[in-house]
This record gives structure tokens, C-alpha cells and sequence, in this order.
């Protein structure tokens, strides 16, 4: 079978790669035929799922116009890929229809992930597998310096609006503790199979240098070679900088093993 390591060995933010490739073993290893990714942005793991030989269908759902638009750009020429504009409130789906449905760094944003979480129950198959990753409450210190004080010290943090600068709170509406996320879970009905948390050790201002600066460096001045979109493009430059970027990682994780990671990520399976 083919190997896809090296798609996650070139992504540059290392929480984003470890999450991505936790979900991706989960579908590959259930044989999932049927996926939906609530929530899908540009359409990220539609087209990384859609690569699966097991894989016969992978739906994507977002309220945002302008991701949708970008997002079949990038899935022009993927036969086995569907695109439409939907609430995860709402799924114009009917019960019991995916084998596997995937939310990604969603629910923080949303003001009633309840409801969204009964829908996505819903359109899951029984023993269908739910996997969702979330920004973790105890992040490190290194991470986002400015909102770990900001949180430790004040009970505040920067503004979720003001994108470039709001770090790990960038358009969210809450982080999760592990407990809390469980708990979310596990009110659902969902019985949860594994749990993981990511990058306890980073450089010092990770989030802001890949996307107060990174990110703009990208989308502003065209420079594919560090596209995450561009998933069947080989990056040899991208590997060296997504290597060091996640050398504090590599080296510390599990040498120096502490309390506080990145992300939480999580497998559940619908009864």
C-alpha cells in the first residue's frame, strides 16, 4: 500500500501534522467508505481522505462561501469528493449514512456544539467512528506566550477577532480541558475508544510565527512550496523547516514529558 508519511513529515505546523495523521490512521485502519468532514474549510483532509484506496465517498460541509469555493479548487479533479455549503446544526444527510465523520479544530468555534454533536450522532453509522482534535486548555507556556499570561494571570485573553494576533484563541469561542472534552463527548452517547495529546515542547512563539507571519507569507505571496493544500507536491524545503520546527517535539515529548500539549485529539464510536 502506499505510504502518506511524508505528506504529514512536510506540514510545518506540528500540531496541525500530528492531528492530521491521528485521523487519517483511524480512517485507514477502519477501511472507513464513507466520510464526512464537518466543517472542512478549503478541503484539507476531503482531498488527504479521498487518496484512501477504501475510501468510495468523502463529503464536505462548511457555512463559509469563500472556503467552499477554494476548497473545490483544490478537489477539481477529485472523482470520489463532494463539496456543499450546509450547517453542522442542520446535516442535509439522513440517519446512519457515514462510516466515519471527522471535525477538526471545529468545535471550540461553535456556540452550541451540543446540537452539532447529536447531528453528527446521527448521521453516523452504528459503530460508525467519530474524530475530532480541539486547542487544549493547558497549552505550553512557549506556544503563545502572550495568551498563557494574559489567561494565567489576568482570566483573559486577546480577542478572538483580531486573527493575526488572538494565537490559540483565533476565532474560538472556548479551549478544552481533557476532562471537559470527554465529557462533551461522552453526553452524546458516543463511547469514546482514544484519546491523544500533542507538541507538549515548542519554539518560543510557535503559533504566532506559522500563522501571524507564516501564514501571510503563503496565501499573500503564492508560495506553494509551503501549501499544505498542495498535498501531492513534493517539498523537500518544507521537510527541513517542518523538521526543525517540531525539534523541541522530537527531542523533549517524551523525555521530558509534562502536563500541558497543543491539541487534543479524540476517537469515539457511535453505539
Amino acid at each position: 500500500m502506499k505510504s502518506f508519511q511524508h505528506i504529514f513529515d512536510q506540514e510545518i505546523d506540528p500540531a496541525f501534522a500530528l492531528r492530521s495523521e491521528f485521523i487519517f490512521r483511524h480512517i485507514e485502519k477502519n477501511k472507513s467508505q464513507t466520510v464526512l468532514d464537518a466543517g472542512c474549510g478549503r478541503g484539507y483532509y476531503v482531498k488527504l481522505i479521498s487518496m484512501l484506496p477504501s475510501t468510495k465517498k468523502v463529503v464536505g460541509i462548511d457555512i463559509n462561501k469563500e472556503y467552499l469555493r477554494r476548497a473545490r479548487v483544490v478537489l477539481k479533479n477529485e472523482k470520489k469528493t463532494e463539496i456543499q455549503q450546509a450547517s453542522i446544526y442542520k446535516l442535509p444527510f439522513e440517519d446512519n449514512t457515514f462510516d466515519a465523520v471527522i471535525c477538526s479544530e471545529i468545535l471550540e468555534h461553535l456556540d452550541d456544539e451540543a446540537t452539532a454533536l447529536k447531528e453528527i450522532y446521527r448521521v453516523l453509522k452504528p459503530k460508525g467512528i467519530f474524530l475530532a482534535s480541539v486547542p487544549h486548555q493547558s497549552f505550553p507556556f512557549l506556544w503563545d506566550p502572550l495568551n498563557w499570561i494574559l489567561m494565567k494571570f489576568f482570566n483573559t485573553h486577546v480577542p478572538k477577532h483580531i486573527w493575526w494576533l488572538a494565537g490559540i484563541w483565533a476565532d474560538h469561542e472556548r479551549l478544552y480541558t481533557k476532562k471537559g472534552l470527554v465529557t462533551t463527548i461522552q453526553k452524546q452517547k458516543f463511547v469514546v475508544e482514544s484519546r491523544k495529546e500533542f507538541i507538549r515542547w515548542c519554539w518560543p512563539f510557535t503559533h504566532f510565527m506559522l500563522y501571524g507571519i507564516g501564514k501571510n507569507i503563503v496565501e499573500r505571496m503564492g508560495a506553494s512550496e509551503f501549501d499544505r493544500f498542495n498535498i501531492d507536491q513534493e517539498k523537500p524545503l518544507s521537510r527541513v523547516i517542518a523538521l526543525i520546527v517540531r525539534l523541541p517535539s522530537l527531542l523533549l515529548d517524551k523525555k521530558l514529558p509534562i502536563s500541558v500539549s497543543q491539541t487534543l485529539a479524540i476517537a469515539a464510536r457511535k453505539k
